[in-house]
């Protein structure tokens, strides 16, 4: 979360500066759920906060034409988690996903690069959830 923090105190003096910026946060499906995916409460916690520090932060900034949104993905065929699980694991981790499987990263990328896009111009404060239906609000 302080990175997220100082990232955006980094950066916005200079998209200020040009009336124009898209500022795309990641957070996580925990922080909706309350976990139970991944990480513990600490974790969770931290992604929440990131939700809420964005949409605070669109607020401020969106007047000057900066547009500030999240990411939450679910599951992600990465080696985040080191790997670890073998197949039979993997299927369990997916089985209440109504989907059925993990997210792709290109698939997580494809959101970010829409919501850097200047046909996400009038999109802010918002959260994308990637997550194969694991979480629905």
């Amino acid at each position: 979360m302080c990175d997220s923090i100082l990232f955006f105190k980094a950066v916005a003096p200079y998209m200020i500066e040009k009336n124009y910026g898209r500022i795309i946060s990641m957070s996580s499906v925990s922080a909706k759920r309350g976990g139970g995916v991944f990480g513990g409460a600490h974790y969770s916690a931290a992604k929440a906060g990131i939700l809420a520090f964005s949409k605070a932060f669109a607020r401020e900034v969106s007047p000057l034409g900066i547009t500030v949104n999240s990411i939450a993905p679910g599951l992600a065929a990465t080696d985040i988690r080191g790997g670890l699980e073998d197949e039979e694991t993997q299927a369990k981790m997916t089985s209440d996903i109504p989907c059925r499987r993990m997210a792709k990263p290109e698939e997580i990328a494809a959101a970010v690069c829409f919501l850097a896009s200047d046909e996400a111009a009038y999109i802010t404060g918002e959260e994308i959830d990637i997550n194969g239906g694991s979480h629905m609000d």
